[in-house]
């Protein structure tokens, strides 16, 4: 089954978005950018402009599915609750224009994309290029993880379908250990990047 994936990395600094052609046996490259706000913008001003850009983005990508990241934070509590703030626009925008959204938290994306959990920023980069065979094309970390979680999101088609649920989510896996041809194609594009 095909589908149109926007990945969504948020932010309230740098906003990360990257859709793919997901779903198949390779993942296909269709665009990314970033949302950026000027930090002499109240936080109110930021969300503001963060929602008019997803909002436009999300209208003319017209994804099926939305892939985002899961909160996660180490400890620096003022930029979690920034972070969750642009998370829940981008949650609110999906709900308003009807899209699916699957959600994975950096570690299962850095496992499914690098095959490591705890893969840097370049490795994430790497990865990405390669899989989506954009090698010259430049992409700032907050892109690249976008297009990461879009690249995952794609896969997951798979394991929702199997689950048996609308939203991914971990009580979502059972049945989600045989191995796709997505999954395939990711382990084939690592092997031949590590030679």
């Amino acid at each position: 089954m095909s589908l149109r994936v926007l990945g969504l990395d948020p932010g309230t600094a740098t906003f990360g978005w990257g859709m793919v052609q997901g779903g198949e046996e390779r993942p296909r490259y269709l665009a990314h950018g970033v949302i950026t706000t000027s930090p002499s913008q109240s936080l109110g001003e930021r969300l503001l402009h963060i929602r008019t850009e997803l909002t436009q983005i999300a209208r003319s990508e017209r994804p099926d599915r939305i892939a985002i990241e899961r909160l996660f934070t180490q400890g620096n509590l003022q930029s979690a609750i920034a972070v969750a703030a642009a998370r829940g626009l981008a949650l609110m925008i999906a709900a308003e224009l009807l899209v699916e959204v699957v959600e994975a938290t950096p570690s299962e994306m850095k496992r499914a994309i690098a095959g490591d959990g705890r893969a840097t920023k370049s490795g994430v980069i790497r990865a990405v290029t390669k899989l989506l065979n954009i090698a010259g094309t430049p992409l700032v970390d907050d892109a690249a993880d976008a297009l990461a979680l879009a690249i995952w999101g794609g896969g997951a088609a798979r394991m929702q379908q199997l689950a048996g649920s609308a939203r991914l989510d971990r009580s979502a896996s059972s049945g989600a250990s045989k191995e796709s041809g997505f999954d395939r194609a990711v382990r084939r594009a690592l092997r031949e990047e590590r030679r």
